[in-house]
């Protein structure tokens, strides 16, 4: 794995930064609009949490929209019962606007507003964007209920914080589903249902209680995607506290209380942990399955 946030690049796009209002809403240099947000997220339930309505600026995310990659075959393809999705992650081969957007949330000044936000203090950006980079669910995509991975699995630090831009227009989230759902310490109800609308950006703590997915399948039209961008941040992690064979290096998904029971979809939850689920495990556990089905 190399770096896609390269630090030299970084220094320079950080030293030549516009005004921060050029790529982001008002929101972002309105010190009591901060302050309401921090704490907002602070008190929000099932865990610290916050929407915020028109994240960037409307012609910077117009911008970004127009230039989303089309879906080749250097992305990632994720097509099980758990999670049906795409995700690409090489923004140096991204359109220059996309990259820029990574590289702006990495910078100092972006990061110091979301330690004021988050109240952590110790936030940096990830050089490897693991996890992160544009992501499409098409029709009957999902992404079960989960844990995201706590480990970074090169650098040994703690992911903590995941921003979650929608980069989707007209999107009917009441006829098609993809809102973004926060369930309760104990998986036993949702609590927060976050709607795909564009523009608008849904911020979390990320620990062993932050249970979220979109666990409903999306039922767009063909040839639509519920498209989004997702960044992470993550902290120094006080290994000498922890026990390391313990720790989450892959998301850990659950089934919801409805969901029934099925002995082929534990085996694919008990593999998840540790790897990505392959087309060999599919042939061998659920060889019939078809993501319109299930």
């Amino acid at each position: 794995m190399k770096y896609k946030i390269c630090s030299n690049k970084l220094d320079v796009f950080s030293s030549n930064l516009k005004d921060s209002e050029y790529y982001f809403g008002n929101w972002i240099n309105n010190a009591s609009i901060i302050s309401s947000l921090h704490k907002s997220y602070s008190l929000a339930k099932p865990f610290p949490h916050i929407i915020i309505d028109s994240f960037l600026n409307d012609k910077y995310a117009n911008k970004l929209y127009e230039n989303i990659p089309r879906i080749n075959q250097d992305w990632h393809h994720y097509n099980n019962p758990i999670e049906v999705k795409y995700a690409y992650d090489n923004i140096e081969n991204m359109d220059s606007h996309l990259e820029e957007y990574f590289y702006l949330l990495s910078s100092q000044r972006i990061t110091n507003i979301f330690k004021k936000i988050t109240g952590i203090s110790n936030l940096e950006y990830d050089p490897y964007l693991h996890g992160a980079g544009v992501h499409k669910h098409p029709r009957n995509g999902r992404l079960r209920m989960h844990l995201d991975y706590e480990m970074h699995p090169i650098t040994i630090k703690e992911r903590r914080l995941n921003i979650i831009l929608y980069m989707s227009k007209n999107w009917n989230t009441e006829e098609w589903g993809g809102d973004t759902q926060l369930w309760n310490q104990d998986m036993t109800k949702c609590v927060v249902k976050s709607p795909v609308i564009f523009n608008s950006a849904i911020v979390f703590r990320t620990d062993n209680y932050s249970w979220h997915g979109l666990p409903e399948k999306i039922q767009c039209p063909e040839g639509q995607y519920r498209q989004s961008l997702a960044y992470y941040y993550v902290s120094p992690y006080d290994i000498k506290n922890k026990q390391t064979d313990t720790l989450r290096y892959k998301a850990q998904f659950v089934k919801r209380p409805q969901d029934p029971e099925d002995i082929r979809m534990k085996k694919l939850y008990d593999i998840r942990p540790h790897r990505r689920i392959t087309p060999d495990d599919m042939n061998e556990i659920w060889p019939e399955w078809n993501p319109e089905d299930y």
